[in-house]
């Protein structure tokens, strides 16, 4: 049965994979991916306070449009938080660059039910790469 309702329960989440992501993002720079979930409310950009744990795979160093993961996290998910924020960064020595997001409902995973969902990261409208996910909502 779906989570129709907004409910606590806690989330887990093992990140896979990514693929199809920009090789390089300048000249010489092949990409370092990680990829950073984020709980929120549905109001992501208005602030911290809308916003619940955060967790962040290691970097995969060179990797370029391609890594394996294979990390899990556990998140304790507040009622009032039915969506995680997934986001592809390119580790830099000064500021890394965000290669694409997407929100994930979480009201569309069966509680209690293991789910493999490849999401696809988006930035300025066009798709930057696809994340390879296992998902478990348990009370």
């Amino acid at each position: 049965k779906l989570a129709t309702m907004s409910v606590a329960c806690r989330l887990d989440i093992e990140v896979i994979r990514v693929s199809d992501a920009p090789d390089t993002t300048c000249l010489w720079d092949t990409t370092d991916p990680y990829v950073m979930l984020t709980l929120h409310d549905g109001q992501f950009d208005a602030g911290s306070s809308h916003q619940g744990e955060s967790f962040k795979t290691t970097v995969k160093t060179d990797a370029g449009s391609k890594a394996e993961f294979k990390e899990s996290f556990t998140m304790n998910k507040p009622e009032n938080m039915d969506v995680v924020r997934i986001s592809l960064y390119d580790s830099n020595v000064t500021i890394d660059e965000l290669l694409g997001s997407v929100d994930l409902d979480l009201k569309t995973i069966p509680l209690g039910a293991h789910v493999d969902r490849e999401v696809t990261v988006v930035k300025g409208g066009k798709e930057t790469g696809k994340i390879d996910l296992k998902i478990k909502m348990q009370p």
